[in-house]
């Protein structure tokens, strides 16, 4: 497989509509390609899944390892891969570039193609360009201005091709119809992505600005190297999805997949739930959908009547606050003890690392998971927490997680692939 990282300088410097409009150019073209979100983030990962038509996966150091990202590629069967970095480029855990999209890229063996959107600059870009390309040991070897004036284009490209050794491969103009907003969990899911209209103009945009062959040439051979035999089981899994849930990482799902009998089921509109003996309940827009899964009665009793019987649940994210008695009033499935409420605000945002308290579902005490957190809701209730919750590169620690039976509730999101010995704890027959 080979591959290229598109990364940039900052935040909002439109690498995600970029790599969208690069990413189905080369679909459009005929390449079997699949696409890969740099960091924890699911939304983004579902943007690019979207566009691709295939199954996208994360490169996270943190939460898969070196082993997960290999994994993670090897799984996607392509010849190409285009992963979208997160952040500026070397913007890792804490202040610093550990886990960056510069440090993912140098893991896999990934050269970088930057987006760089000018800013009332001229030369000024060029040491600017100057010190990322160094840093980066030379593995940005390319770049596309972004927002750029199609007059003022044909300088940026001389000047920068004059001073710098690095290719200039093409130009997206300043369009407003192209900004994609942000939500509370990173990017809106934007409905012009599903519209092949829409797609159709990024192309149009890509084969008049984009020297496509020099972006080909860029592409270099990935480390995919490992491969992990996974245990068949006779687990019967359960999976919640529909417009409530529906945030879950491709690699859990895939090992799910391989590893045991999967359905899927609403919660929104399913009154029973499939044959299973594991359920688990992914991220997703819970609290749009309060209302509604409060409404399906015949749903709560089901779970909760399963939870009792000492069936398996895992809930994670958002997931947990329909597990609870009720969520800003309205009532849920009250299989643990108290209330969710939600939040303007992201609460404990960030990377984690979980080391549980107590045996559980998902592994002995003392064993645990390196985590991200993402949520607009928190827990008020006094039931006893399953886990001791730290943020890498800080003093913050703080006890969280909920056990009740064979159900296991986590505000934050996993990778079963950072701790398979878990993962076959959690499925166990």
């Amino acid at each position: 497989m080979k591959g290229i990282m598109i990364s940039a300088p900052n935040s909002n410097s439109g690498k995600t509509i970029v790599s969208s409009a690069l990413l189905y150019s080369l679909k459009k073209e005929g390449l079997d390609i699949s696409a890969f979100k740099t960091g924890p983030d699911q939304v983004d990962r579902k943007i690019l899944e979207i566009i691709s038509g295939k199954r996208a996966g994360n490169l996270d150091p943190f939460m898969m390892g070196q082993t997960g990202m290999e994994f993670s590629l090897n799984i996607s069967n392509s010849e190409y891969a285009l992963a979208e970095g997160v952040m500026g480029c070397f913007d890792g855990i804490g202040s610093t570039w550990e886990n960056s999209s510069f440090d993912t890229a140098e893991k896999i063996g990934s050269d970088i193609v930057l987006v760089y959107s000018p800013q009332g600059e001229m030369f000024t870009i060029i040491p600017k360009l100057k010190g990322m390309i160094d840093f980066s040991k030379n593995r940005i070897r390319a770049i596309i201005l972004n927002k750029t004036n199609a007059k003022l284009y044909p300088l940026y490209k001389k000047m920068i091709e004059d001073n710098l050794e690095l290719q200039v491969l093409g130009f997206f103009p300043k369009i407003s119809e192209f900004e994609i907003e942000e939500s509370g969990l990173g990017l809106n899911i934007d409905e012009r992505l599903k519209d092949e209209k829409f797609l159709d103009v990024l192309y149009k945009i890509v084969k008049d600005n984009i020297d496509i062959k020099k972006f080909l040439n860029l592409f270099q051979p990935l480390k995919t190297g490992s491969k992990i035999e996974i245990k068949k089981t006779k687990t019967r899994t359960a999976i919640a999805m529909d417009e409530a849930f529906n945030l879950y990482y491709s690699e859990n799902i895939f090992l799910l997949e391989k590893s045991t009998e999967v359905t899927y089921f609403s919660p929104l509109k399913d009154e029973a739930l499939p044959d299973c003996n594991f359920l688990y309940f992914g991220s997703g827009q819970i609290n749009k959908y309060k209302e509604a899964l409060s409404k399906n009665i015949a749903m709560q009793k089901a779970i909760k009547k399963f939870a009792e019987a000492e069936g398996r649940i895992l809930a994670e994210g958002e997931a947990l606050s329909y597990l609870f008695e009720d969520l800003d009033g309205f009532k849920m499935c009250g299989v643990f003890q108290g209330s969710a409420e939600s939040s303007r605000t992201l609460q404990n945002f960030g990377y984690k690392q979980l080391e549980f308290t107590d045996d559980c579902i998902l592994g002995k005490k003392g064993s645990g998971f390196n985590a991200a957190e993402y949520h607009k809701s928190k827990a008020v209730t006094k039931a006893p927490t399953i886990a001791i919750v730290t943020k890498p590169h800080s003093s913050l620690s703080f006890e969280d997680g909920y056990k009740y039976k064979n159900c296991l509730g986590l505000f934050q999101n996993i990778h079963f692939i950072y701790n398979l010995e878990n993962f076959y704890n959690l499925i166990q027959n």
